[in-house]
């Protein structure tokens, strides 16, 4: 088996995502992401799912925040996909590779995931009231209850 194989191997063994149980650490959590200006979007079983939008090099970008209790690590990106009564938005993250950051005292990952996003596309995201949003990484799925 090449190097390669046996980490995919590794990788694919994290494809299971974790029930995330709430405690105070994530009011904390919530707490310093909002004092950066990020607020929390979505939240399910698994975790919690905070959006900005920024524009880095002349360029939007949809920032997201995974906060789970699951370590995600992808070469092959992620999708994301904003559902509505009557409409939906979907996104392929800006790049393949995906990697979580774990900390200790939280004892949480966080998964830093950046998206394009048109001017357009920005326009019908703020005047959109969407319902749910489906994160899709490594052919699993997070349905997220937007709040």
């Amino acid at each position: 088996m090449s190097f390669f194989k046996k980490i995919d191997k590794v990788f694919s063994s994290s494809n299971s995502f974790q029930l995330l149980e709430r405690s105070e650490v994530d009011l904390h959590i919530e707490k310093n992401i909002k004092s950066v200006g990020i607020t929390k979007y979505a939240t399910s079983d698994y975790g919690d799912l905070y959006i900005v939008i920024n524009e880095l090099g002349g360029f939007l970008m949809l920032g997201t925040i995974l906060v789970s209790a699951t370590n995600v690590k992808t070469k092959k990106g992620s999708k994301l996909t904003f559902s509505a009564k009557d409409a939906s938005l979907k996104f392929d993250s800006d790049e393949n590779r995906i990697e979580s950051d774990f900390s200790s005292d939280a004892n949480r990952y966080s998964t830093k995931i950046d998206y394009n996003i048109s001017e357009e596309e920005v326009e019908v995201f703020k005047t959109t009231k969407y319902n749910s949003v489906l994160f899709e990484i490594n052919g699993q799925e997070i349905n997220f209850s937007v709040i």
